[in-house]
């Protein structure tokens, strides 16, 4: 490897890795108030909160490490390209293409970093992230509730907080889909409430304050029921089968060999495997962006040399931005089945490496992006 090579390298590890404390940081910014919240109000053990960090990480990596390429990938370039160290390096006999190769190494390596991130620990911290969180419920069940959310169902019920007051634990404007018989289900109403004998082994006592039950059995619809009560229990078994430590696996949560496997059984079930299809595809897709984010970062930077870091870090995030939106709408047209899974998935890395190809060439004939445009330029410039 060249000195060329190597000082170029630094030059992005040292943007890469402050891209990339930087993104990351952004990203917890919105889970942080949430699990100072677990610790301060909830009394829940700083070494469980830390635990329930390291599941969330995964899925900030998976994300924050092919920015910090893009970043460290314009402004390195960018600067080079501002201090006519590229325009030396040219004179010299090096072409683009060789100019960015050290990137593409760079790249390369991160796109790895991805695929493990990807492959092995996004289903592993999804999986464990809700595991922990349902232990947790089991134990101090308030945990599991959200103001203004309805839970996810536990063992055949269904709760909606409108508050909870964390230093009484009262529960405030109470709705509970309580479907444990299916031969009669009832919805209850209260004014207030509280979550009784938490600890105990997962059996936890709603004691429900001025409200009305309502029930219609499944075999007589016609026959309707109102209870007013000035005070009602209902018991919740966090730890029977079926409230949380059985369920099933998301397709976030799967690794390929379960995918691949809901696939086959879906489709000899007659179902739709488009979910299915689609995460695989895009846990195969997602590492690529590293390397088309070199792509695209290369030329981009050396174009828009005089812009400074500012511009580098508007363009990182216009740039990641258009990407996952590419991403999210890919998902919607595949799991309504208007396009294949596959297609889908590798539609940001085909768009914004297009993208890249395009600059690439364009910068490899010395053009800069203004003469792409009739009023933007009169075509050839320095690079």
């Amino acid at each position: 490897m060249r000195i060329v090579d190597r000082y170029i390298l630094r030059e992005m590890l040292a943007s890469l890795a402050l891209a990339l404390l930087l993104f990351t940081l952004v990203l917890f910014a919105g889970r942080l108030l949430r699990l100072i919240e677990l610790i301060v109000t909830r009394g829940v053990p700083a070494g469980t909160v830390l635990t329930l960090f390291l599941y969330l990480l995964p899925s900030f990596l998976v994300i924050t490490v092919p920015m910090a390429v893009l970043l460290g990938t314009l402004s390195t370039y960018g600067r080079l390209a501002a201090d006519n160290e590229v325009l030396a390096l040219r004179v010299s006999g090096w072409s683009l293409y060789r100019l960015i190769a050290p990137a593409f190494v760079l790249g390369t390596a991160a796109a790895l970093v991805g695929a493990a991130l990807s492959l092995v620990a996004l289903p592993w911290g999804n999986q464990g992230f809700r595991d922990l969180l349902f232990r947790l419920s089991r134990t101090k069940a308030t945990l599991a509730l959200t103001e203004g959310l309805f839970s996810a169902e536990l063992n055949g019920l269904i709760l909606y907080v409108q508050e909870v007051d964390d230093e009484t634990g009262e529960l405030r404007g109470i709705f509970v889909a309580d479907a444990q018989d299916p031969r009669n289900p009832r919805e209850v109403l209260a004014a207030r409430g509280r979550l009784q004998g938490e600890g105990t082994a997962g059996e936890v006592t709603l004691a429900l304050e001025e409200g009305t039950l309502h029930s219609r059995p499944a075999a007589d619809p016609a026959r309707y029921r109102l209870v007013t009560f000035r005070r009602y229990e209902m018991r919740l078994d966090l730890a029977a089968p079926g409230a949380g430590a059985g369920r099933e696996r998301s397709p976030r949560e799967m690794t390929l060999a379960e995918l691949t496997r809901a696939i086959r059984e879906a489709e000899a079930g007659g179902r739709g495997a488009e979910a299915f299809a689609f995460q695989l595809h895009q846990k195969l897709a997602n590492p690529a962006a590293a390397l088309v984010f070199v792509l695209v970062g290369a030329p981009l930077g050396i174009q828009v040399r005089r812009s400074g870091r500012g511009a580098s870090l508007a363009l990182s995030v216009l740039i990641a931005l258009a990407y996952y939106l590419l991403m999210v709408a890919g998902e919607g047209l595949a799991t309504r089945g208007r396009l294949p899974a596959a297609a889908a998935a590798w539609l940001p890395n085909l768009a914004i490496g297009g993208l890249g190809l395009a600059l690439l060439l364009l910068g490899g004939q010395e053009r800069r992006l203004g003469s792409l445009i009739p009023w933007g330029g009169r075509g050839h410039a320095s690079p």
